[in-house]
């Protein structure tokens, strides 16, 4: 029974030497937990230098190849068709000048010779009274009688020097005839078409002894080698543009291709699109080869030299938020507000607004807030130095933690 009772008696010390030692455990526990609370880790982030300095704006954009020129060819006689070029079948070329297409006009053709021959006789019904008034007259409409051939188009009127030969002329009803063989002239000419320019035909066809009608539409000249492109343009966009220097203008058949054509902004819209929001901008450009890139219903991607904006920066634009960017300064986040004056794709060029050589955070940070500690992958030498008493204090508590916790088998086992 006094056995018992001595072990208990003698148990009540050791308990309480135990809980000592787990105090002080718990107590450099708690501490080494405040050290680390007290330097939260620093989150890592990305960053890049702003230099501001001049820029040269490049417009981009995209549409699609027209021919500068398309004409609608309507007949302006009627007849059997003598004459079409390849039948005149879509997507023939022809070059300016070649005939197309030739309507049988024997009966105009004999109707003109006729009028000619009434003409000629006039004119040398005129000649023997001019003769007599004056020989200078005379040898003038004799020289313009000798000129003329029934197989022909008619040469232009002597001039009129004085009332006398204006008498004589008239008489003869010589300027009536003269207009008649005129007019005859044109109409025959209606027979026969010839083509403007070089261009490719867009037609249902026309075969040869078939019947066209006066006022029938024939078939689409389109220019393959005058062209222009329509280019949508934000408003923002056009006024980076200055238009009185006629800028330059690259036209490339493929945006990751290094071949372009070079083109000149001719004309641009003063309407802007209710739905989309923009205006056209007209680039023409010539395809003298007729390289098939360039031809009219291609897709092409243009870059138009803009304005040179002074003491400017340029700026990932996915970093803009609600005109802000992110900062660091002294391994701090900031946040600094900037103002745009363009955008480029994916950049945006901004104002001295912010100081020169102002390192901003280019990762996308989730709940950022400014104060917060960072520190930059990318640019080390922007990160704060260690604090190495900071660090040592840490290393020693956490020896003595060790000691302690070393200790506590020991006295339980006492």
């Amino acid at each position: 029974m006094k056995k018992a009772t001595v072990l208990k008696i003698g148990a009540v010390p050791a308990i309480l030497l135990v809980g000592v030692f787990a105090m002080q455990a718990l107590g450099s526990t708690k501490k080494q937990a405040n050290k680390r609370d007290a330097t939260p880790e620093a989150r890592a982030v990305e960053t890049q230098r702003v230099s501001f300095g001049d820029l040269a704006i490049q417009v981009e954009g995209d549409g699609v190849i027209e021919s500068e020129r398309m004409l609608n060819m309507v007949s302006e006689a009627s007849g059997r068709v003598l004459f079409a070029r390849n039948n005149l079948k879509d997507g023939t070329f022809v070059r300016e000048g070649e005939v197309l297409l030739k309507i049988d006009s024997r009966d105009v053709e004999n109707d003109l010779y006729g009028l000619r021959s009434d003409f000629l006789n006039a004119v040398a019904a005129a000649l023997p009274e001019l003769r007599l008034d004056d020989a200078r007259i005379y040898k003038r409409w004799f020289d313009f009688f000798n000129s003329l051939e029934i197989s022909k188009p008619i040469p232009e009127l002597p001039e009129i020097t004085n009332a006398q030969e204006k008498i004589k002329i008239s008489t003869k009803d010589i300027i009536g005839k003269y207009y008649s063989v005129r007019n005859q002239e044109i109409r025959l000419s209606k027979y026969t078409i010839r083509s403007p320019f070089d261009g490719y035909i867009s037609s249902n066809g026309i075969i040869e002894g078939s019947f066209v009608s006066l006022g029938e539409r024939l078939f689409t000249l389109n220019d393959a080698e005058n062209l222009v492109v329509s280019v949508p343009l934000r408003i923002e966009e056009s006024e980076s543009i200055d238009f009185s220097k006629l800028p330059k203008v690259k036209i490339y058949a493929d945006e990751r291709s290094d071949d372009f054509k070079v083109g000149r902004i001719t004309r641009k819209e003063t309407l802007v699109d209710r739905n989309s929001q923009t205006l056209n901008v007209y680039v023409t450009f010539t395809n003298k080869k007729l390289n098939p890139h360039y031809l009219p219903g291609k897709y092409v991607h243009v870059s138009i030299e803009g304005r040179v904006l002074r003491d400017v920066a340029s700026i990932p634009r996915h970093l803009l938020g609600g005109g802000y960017v992110y900062t660091m300064q002294d391994g701090k986040l900031g946040r600094q507000q900037v103002d745009v004056v363009a955008v480029q794709d994916d950049y945006a060029v901004v104002t001295n607004t912010i100081s020169d050589e102002t390192v901003i955070v280019t990762t996308i940070l989730q709940k950022p807030l400014v104060g917060m500690n960072i520190r930059s992958l990318n640019m080390p030498e922007l990160n704060p130095a260690i604090d190495l008493a900071d660090t040592e204090d840490a290393e020693a508590d956490a020896g003595l933690a060790g000691d302690d916790a070393s200790a506590e088998p020991a006295a339980a086992g006492g």
